[in-house]
């Protein structure tokens, strides 16, 4: 099961294994680094996404973000 899914509440099959903590090569950490099961929509988009940017831009069914971290959730 997808873990950013079930985050959701989403039953979605895992076809991904990501790298919790990218390896950027390291081989270390590609072949004993920890992982996790992720679809591939979130291991393409909102992996990505919390990689780059530090955040993700999922919006929940209240039409706020609802990851935490995302701009528009901070505090002023």
């Amino acid at each position: 099961m997808c873990c950013m899914c079930r985050e959701h509440g989403v039953v979605q099959e895992a076809n991904v294994a990501d790298h919790v903590i990218p390896h950027h090569g390291d081989e270390q950490l590609f072949w004993f680094g920890r992982l996790q099961s992720l679809c591939h929509a979130h291991h393409n988009s909102s992996k990505r996404q919390l990689e780059n940017k530090g955040y993700v831009n999922d919006i929940g069914v209240d039409g706020w973000p609802v990851d935490r971290g995302h701009p528009a959730c901070r505090e002023q």
